[in-house]
Formats: structure tokens, sequence, C-alpha cells
């Protein structure tokens, strides 16, 4: 095997010229290498993104579905019932409250969220995305944390089922629960609408198909105040029933 000494350089002139052929050739490998993690980046971050907007629509789809069509009927109920109170406490006869039902409390999804930000695809977005998304994330959540200080109050007030006499006590703790309900059906409307004014510079409208189960079934609260049990259960057509 021949081994051949280095030629020696010529002069600075053909030294600065083999310099700058390995400059040149680094520089060229660095931003080849800074192109192909630009790119994959990007491609994280649009699939974050996809995935994160496909889970805000579903969650303002779901709420819009079991939300909208029910408030109506929780305001009438708390009317209803706030009208057999005042007869009460009044000394006044009343028609015993059949069913008093409970509003729809929408599950909120936060998985694909979740598993973003903790991979940290969701710092690659622009920062006003990440605080948009971040806003109705927010809303959802409160609106869900409401859901126990709801069902609370509902369920005291289905105490009220069957009575044909309420005594002073039972009116002041049913008022106290009527005020609670009122003021948590107020809580989820505003963060439910605050979550969809958020989501409109996204362009996420809560459009999603929703596939439920219990699709096509009537809130409970919407079941008239006058029904037995057995009849809220077969008009809601829920197949757990009523609460």
């Amino acid at each position: 095997m021949d081994i051949h000494k280095p030629k020696p350089w010529h002069g600075w002139r053909e030294f600065v010229g083999e310099i700058g052929v390995i400059v040149i050739g680094v520089l060229i490998a660095l931003g080849a290498e800074q192109m192909v993690l630009a790119l994959h980046e990007r491609q994280l971050s649009q699939e974050a993104r996809e995935s994160v907007r496909a889970e805000l629509n579903l969650g303002l789809a779901n709420a819009k579905r079991l939300l909208d069509p029910a408030e109506p009927c929780v305001q009438r109920r708390i009317a209803e019932i706030g009208a057999v109170l005042d007869r009460a406490a009044r000394g006044e006869r009343f028609q015993p409250i059949g069913y008093v039902g409970i509003p729809p409390t929408p599950a909120v999804y936060t998985q694909r969220w979740e598993a973003a930000a903790a991979g940290g695809r969701t710092s690659l977005l622009p920062i006003n995305e990440q605080r948009d998304f971040a806003r109705v994330y927010a809303q959802l959540g409160r609106m869900q944390e409401r859901s126990g200080p709801v069902v609370t109050a509902w369920a005291h007030l289905a105490a009220l089922e069957g009575q044909s006499t309420l005594s002073p006590e039972t009116i002041a703790r049913a008022r106290e629960a009527l005020a609670e309900a009122r003021f948590q059906d107020y809580g989820v409307r505003d963060n439910f609408e605050q979550a969809k004014a958020y989501a409109q510079p996204l362009h996420i409208t809560g459009n999603a198909q929703i596939i439920a189960y219990n699709r096509g079934v009537m809130a409970s609260v919407c079941v008239p105040i006058t029904s037995t049990r057995a009849e809220a259960a077969a008009k809601t057509k829920h197949p757990m029933g009523v609460p």
C-alpha cells in the first residue's frame, strides 16, 4: 500500500482557499440540518394544531347539543319551583311537585391538549394561538367544574318531590338550593358563551358530528314537573333511567 505524504500548501492563498472550502461545507451541513429540523417542527406543530382544534370542536359541539335545548327547561323549572315555594310560604295550597329533574352536564375533553403540552408541541405554536387555545380550554374547564355544584343543588331540590306541605325550614333550605341552581346555571351559560367567543378567532364553531349513545334523549329537567318518576323515565328515554 502506497502512503502519500500530504502536499504542502503553496502560499497563504491556497491555505485560505482550503479553509474556505471546509467552512462552506460545514455551513451547508448545518443549514441543511436546521432546515430538516424546522420542517420536522412545522409538521409537529401542525399535527398538534389539528389535534387540539378537533378536540375543542368536539367539546363545543357536545356542550351545544346538551345545553342549548335544555336551557329553556332549566329556566322554566326554576320558575316553577320558585312559584311552589312562594305559595307554600304564604300558606296557600299548591300541587305537589312530581319530578324535579336535573340539567345536563357536558363532559369536557382535554387529553389531546395535555398530551401536546407534555410533548412540548404546543410551544411550537405561535404565542397568540397558544393563548387562544388556552382560553377556550379554561372556560370549558370552568364550565365542567360547575357540574358538582349543579348536581348538589338540584339533588337538594329533589327533596321537594311528593311533599304536600312544606315547613318554614324546608322552604328556607329549598330557597338556598334554588338560588345555587340559578347561580350555577348562569355560570355555565356564561362560561359556554365565553368559550365560543374565544373560539371564534380560531374559526372553531363546534360543528363536529356527535356520535352519542344517548342521542335524542330528553333532558330530565325538560320533563313536566307534575310527572311521576316512572313517567319521567319513560319520557326521557334515557338508557340509565332518571336520577
